[in-house]
């Protein structure tokens, strides 16, 4: 694979090259965003918002059940993802243009236990949680 891409030539057979302009594709320069102020420490730019509440009352606008594990929400509409995903191939209720101002948001359930209370009791250990929201924001840039 490697001496294939050096010669100049993709796996798929094709030179990678622009024959008309004499210039080589480059590929986007892909990186895990970080966010921070000048010197001080660098924050992870996540992709799915925790939604932190004692019990979400949320519901899908479209079937009407509660979401389970991730699901989208822009301003006061919330949308289970098989919801999402079957009106964003067929666009029949949402145009496509609504349905992407619309946000991955996940229930803190998975996380942590409230027991009715605004303290919260640890389910997963943080090391884990920390990796898992390093690799969702890495396949993040590949998968939209």
């Amino acid at each position: 694979l490697f001496l294939a891409l050096f010669r100049g030539v993709c796996v798929d057979g094709s030179s990678g090259i622009n024959a008309e302009y004499g210039e080589h594709e480059v590929r986007r320069f892909r990186r895990v965003e970080f966010a921070g102020s000048f010197g001080g420490k660098q924050k992870l730019k996540e992709t799915i918002t925790v939604k932190c509440v004692n019990n979400n009352e949320d519901t899908c606008d479209s079937c009407n059940r509660p979401p389970v594990g991730d699901y989208f929400v822009y301003k006061n509409k919330a949308l289970c993802r098989n919801c999402h995903s079957f009106h964003s191939v067929y666009g029949e209720k949402y145009p496509p243009s609504y349905l992407q101002a619309f946000s991955k948001v996940r229930d803190c359930s998975e996380i942590h236990f409230h027991e009715g209370t605004s303290a919260k009791i640890k389910l997963k250990d943080p090391k884990m949680e920390t990796k898992q929201r390093y690799r969702e924001a890495y396949f993040a840039q590949y998968f939209h």
